[in-house]
C-alpha cells in the first residue's frame, strides 16, 4: 500500500487492512474505505493502453493484458435533441468504429479487470460474488481472459442477460439461484465464501471495485480538460455514483481541473427506487417496507434488473447519501416507458443502442433539461454504462453462459458446503 493510504469515510482515519478483502476491520462498521493516492497529481500513462493510462490512480502495481477502456466525446445528436452546448458521453460498450471494445457491452469490465489484478497481486486463490446480470458476465469474462477463478451466484430471471463471446469458460463458475432475487444471491455469495474459505469480493465496499468503475469519471474529466458540472447516471447499488464522486475528489486535491464538485443526477427504475424514495423523503436510510416495493420478485416489474438491490450503499459514511448531500444532487425514478422511450432518443440521434441502466440514465437527464435542473452550456458527463449489443451480435458469437450449478435462496449451510464450485 506504498501508493495510497486508505482511508475512513465515517472519521477520517488512516486503515490498514487485516487482510486484502477485509474492507471492514480498522474502519466504522457503517462506512466505506476510500483510496486517497500518495501521488495526489493525476498522471495520465499514455504509454499504456486502455484502462491502464490511468494507473497512478489505481490501487494496483501492475498491469495486464486487459488494453480496453471508456471512450469520451462530444455529442452533437442527443445535445442538438436537448439543445444542450456541452454534452460529453462517456461510451462504455462494444462499436469498435468508434474505439469501444468491451465484448461484454458493460462498465463492469473496467471493475473486473481492477479488482481481479488486486487479488492476484495479493495472492488471493479465488473470489465469490453475486450479480444481477452484468457483473457476472464482465467477471466470467474477465476471468477467463485473465484466467483467474471466479464464482458469480445470479438470479435465474437474470440469466437471459448473461452471455458472453463464444469462449471455454473453465475459470469462472455460474451458480444459478432460482426462486430468489438479487439481495438473496447477496446473502447466498457471502454463506459460501465463508463456508468454503474462499474470498468473498465485498461488492460496494471493495474500493479496487470502485476505483475500476472511476475510471469512467477519470477518462471524462481528462478529455474534457475540466471536472463537469453534471454526472448522470443509472443506479443499482450506487457504486459507480460513489466511484465517480471520490473521484471527484482525487481531482480537486489535484486541482489541475479545477475545484468543484460534479452534482450527481442518479436514476433508478420505477418502481424499485429505494434510494430515491428515501432521498425524496430526506432519510439517510432506507425503509425496507416503505421504499421498496413489497412483492414477491421485483425483477417481474422492471425493465432494468441490474439495477434492482434492497440494499444499496445509501446510507452507509461515503455512500450515495453523503455523495448526494456533498454535490447538491438530485434522484430521478424512470418508469420502463420513459426508458424504452429514452433509449429510442439515444439510438436516434447517437446511432447506438444503449442497455436499460444506460436508458435510464438518459431518461433523468431529459427530464433535468425539461425541468431546467442544468443550464443549456453547463458541461455535463452522461455516464453511458453499457451499449452496442446490437453491434456485438452483428460481429461475434454470443452465446448464453450456461450455469454450473442450479440453488434455491433456501440452500442449507450444509448443502453448500457440498457445491461442486
Amino acid at each position: 500500500m506504498d501508493k495510497y493510504k486508505l482511508i475512513c469515510c465515517a472519521n477520517g482515519q488512516e486503515v490498514r487492512l487485516k487482510s486484502p478483502f477485509d474492507f471492514q476491520t480498522g474502519c466504522h462498521e457503517n462506512s466505506l474505505l476510500k483510496a486517497v493516492y500518495h501521488q495526489e497529481r493525476l498522471e495520465i500513462r499514455n504509454d499504456l493502453p486502455g484502462l491502464w493510462k490511468y494507473i497512478n490512480w489505481l490501487p494496483v502495481n501492475s498491469h495486464n493484458e486487459y488494453s480496453f477502456g471508456p471512450v469520451t466525446y462530444k455529442s452533437q445528436g442527443l445535445a442538438a435533441e436537448l439543445g444542450l452546448y456541452n454534452l460529453w458521453i462517456s461510451f462504455n460498450g462494444y462499436y469498435p468504429d468508434f474505439g469501444a471494445y468491451y465484448k461484454t457491452c458493460t462498465f463492469k469490465e473496467l471493475h473486473a479487470v481492477v479488482v481481479i489484478q488486486y487479488a492476484k497481486e495479493h495472492n488471493v486463490e479465488k473470489l465469490v460474488l453475486a450479480s444481477a446480470g452484468n457483473t457476472a458476465v464482465a467477471f466470467s469474462y474477465i476471468a477467463e481472459f485473465l484466467k483467474y477463478p471466479v464464482v458469480c451466484v445470479v438470479p435465474e430471471k437474470c440469466m437471459k442477460a448473461v452471455q458472453a463471446p463464444n469462449m471455454l469458460f473453465s475459470n469462472s463458475k455460474i451458480v444459478m439461484l432460482t426462486g430468489g432475487d438479487y439481495s438473496d444471491a447477496l446473502n447466498v455469495s457471502r454463506r459460501l465464501a465463508a463456508l468454503k474459505g474462499w474470498t468473498y469480493e465485498g461488492g460496494a465496499k471493495n474500493f479496487a471495485r470502485r476505483a475500476g468503475l472511476g475510471i469512467s469519471y477519470m477518462d471524462a474529466v481528462a478529455t474534457i480538460g475540466r471536472i463537469p458540472d453534471h454526472y448522470f447516471q443509472g443506479v443499482g447499488s450506487g457504486t459507480g455514483a460513489i466511484a465517480a464522486w471520490h473521484t471527484n475528489m482525487l481531482f480537486i486535491a489535484d486541482g489541475s481541473y479545477g475545484t468543484y464538485m460534479t452534482k450527481l443526477h442518479l436514476a433508478q427504475n420505477k418502481p424499485m427506487t429505494p434510494m430515491a424514495s428515501a432521498w425524496a423523503a430526506g432519510r439517510n436510510f432506507i425503509k425496507q417496507e416503505v421504499d421498496v416495493p413489497q412483492v414477491e420478485n421485483i425483477l417481474d416489474l422492471v425493465a432494468a434488473p441490474v439495477l434492482t438491490n434492497k440494499y444499496p450503499a445509501y446510507g452507509i459514511s461515503g455512500g450515495v447519501y453523503d455523495g448526494l448531500r456533498s454535490t447538491g444532487g438530485l434522484m430521478y425514478g424512470i418508469s420502463n416507458d420513459e426508458l424504452y422511450e429514452a433509449g429510442d432518443v439515444f439510438k436516434r440521434t447517437e446511432g447506438r443502442d444503449v442497455n436499460p441502466p444506460a436508458a435510464v440514465a438518459t431518461a433523468a437527464l431529459i427530464k433535468a433539461v425539461k425541468e431546467k435542473k442544468v443550464g443549456r452550456g453547463d458541461i455535463i458527463m452522461l455516464n453511458i454504462t453499457g451499449a452496442g449489443k446490437e453491434q456485438r451480435h452483428r460481429d461475434l458469437s454470443i452465446l448464453p453462459i450456461k450455469p454450473n450449478l442450479t440453488i434455491t435462496k433456501e440452500i442449507t449451510d450444509e448443502e453448500l458446503m457440498e457445491l461442486p464450485v
